[in-house]
């Protein structure tokens, strides 16, 4: 979930000075577009200056900042809370107006601040400052970034007009994306077909769209967010096999998702809030890696070495898994073109005897539009499977099917073989501690 709100820059130099701080933000995390964060007064001035010599007039500088804020709950990293923001400033602003992007990271809640031109450099106009654009706009937009990446979204008709603490008040709610993920594990072990999955979440708030992706609607929104959002466990076909697998467990990402904090630098120094939340962010890290040394008792360097595989593995086999099921659904949407090509004859003899034959064809536009699809489609399958009929189609999808599930499948597998090494392991160093002790 992410929040925006606009406001008027009284001075661009203390805007710029205070979001600029040290203990704020760094340099990896600010990005400009047209002008340089390092002589952003210049900048604007120049295109003000262009701006007063077109209308004859002499107006101040004029500048606004947008504050886009995060939920903790979505657990965004500071890098994707940048992207975000630069995200929604190139959409609202049209690539109209200059604009520097600077990320904050000294609260628990991540946020953006946003400083642009007033004045769009294209036209010279002054930015539309009316209601509609400053609120309803902005938070269009800040929705549509929040969609694409899987954030709860907060009810676009009725955020309209409200104030701003009640827009605030509404988003205060559970990630609609982890609130998913938890429906959807749960509603698998409940299932035995995917057709009865597709029931139970409907019944329980959430209707589902069926296309290349698989999509659930937020009740709250009403919008569909697709699952594949969620990781390959949240994949169509995934779901499928989990539910014919039940003692399948999925290969969840790494649990070190985290870094220690270097309270050392100089943005921890005068800042003691900051300080505070440094130190409860390591003691949490501190007991999620005692606890996982403790159980697989294994060194730390182990441990890392182990996760920095798992991840490596787990993407190497999302991109595979998008792949396939991306194949397939192309061949989906392929496998009527035999029945319709042999379908239309009568209609391809009736277009040779016409005696006028574009006529014809445009009485006749959809039925000749099936046909060029199939005849391209039939094209299409020699050319890169082989594959001449209806027969060879079908066979040729159960196999690629087969594969997916056998490749989703090993990923279970994988981690079963990785509790087994772990095992041994820990075996081989228990029996070489007793050998020790015995030469003592």
């Amino acid at each position: 979930m992410s929040i925006v709100k606009i406001q008027q820059v009284r001075s661009l130099r203390a805007a710029v000075k205070y979001s600029m701080q040290d203990h704020k933000t760094n340099e990896d995390l600010v990005t400009s577009y047209e002008c340089d964060i390092e002589t952003i007064e210049r900048d604007f001035k120049s295109v003000l200056f262009d701006y007063n010599e077109k209308k004859n007039s002499n107006k101040d500088m004029s500048a606004r900042m947008i504050i886009q804020s995060f939920d903790s709950d979505d657990n965004l990293t500071p890098e994707q809370a940048h992207q975000y923001g630069v995200e929604l400033a190139e959409n609202y602003l049209k690539e109209k107006h200059q604009f520097v992007v600077i990320t904050h990271t000294e609260t628990d809640n991540l946020h953006n601040h946003i400083i642009f031109n007033s004045i769009n450099f294209e036209d010279l106009k002054m930015f539309d400052s009316k209601r509609q654009h400053t609120i309803n706009d902005l938070r269009k937009e800040n929705d549509k970034v929040a969609e694409e990446h899987g954030l709860t979204i907060i009810e676009s008709e009725r955020s309209k007009g409200i104030t701003f603490n009640e827009y605030v008040a509404r988003a205060r709610k559970q990630s609609f994306k982890g609130k998913l993920e938890e429906i959807i594990d749960k509603t698998i072990l409940k299932s035995n077909s995917f057709e009865e999955f597709l029931e139970l979440m409907d019944k329980q708030g959430y209707e589902c769209k069926m296309g290349k992706y698989l999509s659930f609607k937020n009740p709250r929104s009403n919008k569909f967010m697709r699952t594949k959002l969620l990781g390959m466990n949240y994949f169509e076909s995934s779901i499928k096999y989990r539910i014919v697998n039940k003692d399948y467990t999925p290969l969840k990402q790494s649990f070190i998702d985290k870094r220690w904090i270097d309270k050392s630098q100089t943005k921890f120094k005068n800042n003691k809030g900051l300080q505070k939340w440094a130190t409860k962010q390591n003691i949490n890290y501190l007991n999620e890696i005692s606890s996982k040394l403790y159980k697989q008792n294994i060194t730390l360097r182990e441990l890392n070495e182990i996760e920095i595989k798992k991840e490596n593995l787990i993407s190497s086999f999302e991109k595979q898994l998008e792949l396939i099921d991306g194949k397939i659904f192309k061949l989906e949407l392929m496998k009527d073109c035999f029945d319709i090509y042999k379908s239309s004859y009568s209609l391809i003899q009736a277009y040779k005897n016409a005696d006028d034959r574009t006529k014809f064809k445009q009485a006749n536009y959809s039925e000749f539009k099936q046909y060029d699809t199939a005849k391209r489609d039939m094209s299409y399958l020699k050319k890169h499977y082989d594959v001449i009929d209806a027969a060879e189609l079908n066979y040729k999808m159960s196999l690629m099917k087969e594969e997916r599930n056998l490749l989703y499948g090993s990923l279970g597998k994988d981690k079963e073989r990785e509790k087994e090494l772990e095992q041994r392991e820990q075996d081989r160093r228990q029996g070489s501690q007793k050998d020790q002790e015995n030469e003592r």
